[in-house]
């Protein structure tokens, strides 16, 4: 199979199941929670093993805690993944707030510059804008909001694959 058909291919399936987690936002979000579960699972494990089988790393006592740790959050998200909804939305917008803010300050050194200037401004207000909805949403938005961020990317991921495999097809039949 040519790369511009796998593309089409993989556009097509990624636009569709962001589709489906736009029509289906809860359950996308319940799907990103899990995953997020199982992903913090995994990686403590094996930094646990990690920590635990080489004697001579450095930070041994703080790898082996804050494993333990990410374990310990991991296990929890997966027995509660709607509390896990609740508390990866808040980091969502916990980290959009904080890049807004830094945005908004950084672009402060591109006055010189109007258009990085107002570019800058603007996106840092547009991030800490949403950071506010989705803190001042909570709990409404975290039955959705993750769900949604997936499905939007999905779309964007899907549309751009068509877009080039469609235009590597079109260079390949000259």
């Amino acid at each position: 199979m040519k790369a511009a058909t796998t593309m089409i291919i993989a556009g097509a399936l990624a636009l569709i199941a962001g589709i489906v987690a736009l029509i289906f936002p809860l359950p996308a979000s319940l799907a990103v929670t899990v995953l997020v579960g199982w992903s913090l699972l995994i990686a403590s494990a094996l930094g646990l093993y990690a920590a635990l089988a080489d004697k001579l790393m450095p930070g041994r006592g703080w790898a082996v805690f804050f494993n333990l740790l990410e374990l310990a959050v991991g296990v929890w998200i997966l027995a509660n993944p709607l509390a896990g909804m609740v508390s990866l939305t808040i980091m969502v917008g916990a980290m959009m707030f904080a890049s807004g803010v830094m945005r908004i300050l950084i672009s402060r050194s591109y006055r010189a510059n109007g258009s990085l200037f107002w570019t800058m401004l603007l996106s840092g207000a547009v991030s800490l804008g949403l950071g506010l909805y989705v803190l001042f949403a909570l709990p409404a938005a975290s039955m959705v909001l993750l769900g949604l961020l997936v499905a939007f990317e999905l779309i964007v991921i899907g549309a751009m694959l068509l877009a080039l495999g469609l235009g590597l097809k079109s260079l390949t039949r000259f």
